[in-house]
């Protein structure tokens, strides 16, 4: 069964709101590739500016499946077992 893909801001190494993010995840680009197409667009036209801006409000962010926080709490647990002479 397939997953449907879904246009989601990524905020994982995000330079500003992780619209490029998103837009390659779901174009199956890579982000830089967004990121120059994105800029070179912005430079000869107005309205891609005005369109990340609105795509930055409107698209909910990417739930990560496993939260980075959960995985250095893990790594780093504190076990008293350890610590005993």
């Amino acid at each position: 069964m397939e997953t449907k893909k879904k246009l989601q801001r990524v905020n994982e190494d995000k330079v500003f709101t992780g619209v490029c993010n998103g837009l390659a995840e779901y174009l199956n680009m890579e982000v830089q590739t967004v990121r120059i197409l994105y800029v070179v667009a912005s430079l000869v036209w107005a309205l891609p500016i005005l369109i990340y801006i609105i795509l930055s409000f409107a698209l909910p962010v990417k739930e990560l499946e496993i939260a980075k926080a959960e995985i250095i709490e893990d790594e780093y647990a504190y076990n008293e077992d350890d610590y005993k002479l």
